[in-house]
């Protein structure tokens, strides 16, 4: 396993790390908690959950792991990840309460403050207490590290690492989406902050698809799955890639990008970064450009989205992205407010018919709520 430092901490977390969002089945839980064990025996010691991540059961079985895992603890460390997206500090203390019992530790390593989706809605979580909630935990000893987990662009990423000194980021990053958050990754090297990602498979969309996404692959042998990973492992600036592992297998597979993982020469880089345009011919790369609108859509979120129907072929997943990933409802969408002026479409630098997809996506998710009243 490769180990890095996490940012200013003197904490060395392995480099691929595990993602608790995606048991395959919360009600065999001695099989889930088998897993997280099996992690940390391959040499796995970061390991991120939330409150929210099943009604609170990814954090119940991998506290069952953790209590078998305390007993070699001092020799091994391990160390704890979640989040609390509450917006007032009360709930915040609550959300601490309950991680901590559900997890059966007594701190918090790195503690997230969830979803900030704005500067501004993080702005107003400062106002009202929220990080100085967050600070009190530190100062009980609950809480280790304090951090923040956002899908922001990535310079607003790096605004918010300027603006308080988290010790780190939780962001979304992968060979598919790498320059939307660029300015993030950049921002905490710069700072001396710690930098895990999510998603470095695309949400599942890479293995999917091991065709269209061969052009991360540098050596004919490896997998998909393995050249993706590679890619960020590449990059020390991140300090953890997390996986969201549901069997064994992922574990095996992610074990064996670490273990046969070799520098990836920088025209291997550059080859990579733009062949991503070449395989996106239709989808978007998530460059933000068409974040042009003059009434607020947020149009890159919209596009980022529409690649899982057109990869997936299914609107359903367009809208599971919408919602768990970007926090867009169908209700709350707001595309209505679209008068086709097309500016986000002239900005697009791969020239993607952005104007008639929101109209597509707009009308998928009107016939969504119609069949929900039905």
């Amino acid at each position: 396993m490769i180990y890095r430092q996490y940012g200013d901490t003197g904490i060395e977390v392995s480099a691929i790390g595990f993602g608790g969002m995606r048991f395959e089945n919360y009600d065999d839980r001695d099989a889930c908690a088998e897993l997280v064990k099996s992690c940390y025996d391959a040499g796995i010691n970061y390991f991120d959950t939330a409150c929210g991540y099943a009604g609170g059961k990814s954090e119940e079985v991998m506290g069952l792991a953790f209590r078998e895992m305390q007993k070699t603890r001092a020799e091994k460390p391990f160390y704890v990840s979640t989040k609390s997206g509450s917006g007032l500090p009360g709930d915040v203390r609550k959300d601490l309460e309950g991680s901590l019992q559900r997890l059966q530790v007594d701190c918090i390593d790195f503690y997230h403050v969830w979803y900030v989706n704005s500067l501004a809605n993080l702005e107003n979580r400062k106002k009202a207490g929220v990080l100085r909630a967050f600070e009190k935990a530190k100062e009980e000893g609950l809480v280790k590290h304090i951090c923040v987990s956002s899908h922001m662009p990535g310079d607003y990423i790096g605004q918010a690492l300027r603006d308080y000194p988290f010790a780190g980021a939780l962001l979304g990053y992968s060979a598919m989406n790498f320059s939307y958050r660029e300015a993030a990754v950049q921002a905490a090297s710069d700072l001396g902050r710690g930098v895990v990602v999510m998603n470095p498979l695309g949400g599942g969309l890479i293995p999917n698809h091991p065709e269209r996404f061969s052009f991360v692959k540098t050596s004919p042998d490896e997998t998909v799955v393995e050249a993706a990973l590679r890619f960020l492992l590449n990059d020390e600036r991140i300090t953890v890639a997390l996986v969201g592992m549901s069997k064994q297998e992922h574990l095996r597979e992610a074990i064996s990008a670490v273990e046969g993982f070799k520098p990836v020469p920088a025209d291997e880089i550059k080859r990579i970064k733009r062949s991503l345009k070449q395989a996106f011919v239709e989808l978007c790369t998530c460059c933000g450009y068409c974040n042009r609108c003059p009434h607020g859509i947020p149009v890159s979120k919209f596009m980022e989205a529409y690649n899982y129907k057109k990869l997936k072929g299914s609107r359903q997943d367009m809208i599971n992205r919408l919602r768990w990933h970007w926090g867009i409802t169908p209700e709350t969408a707001g595309l209505e407010k679209c008068v086709e002026c097309g500016l986000c479409e002239n900005a697009c630098t791969q020239r993607l018919p952005i104007v008639s997809r929101l109209g597509e996506i707009a009308e998928d998710l009107r016939n969504f709520i119609q069949a929900q009243k039905a």
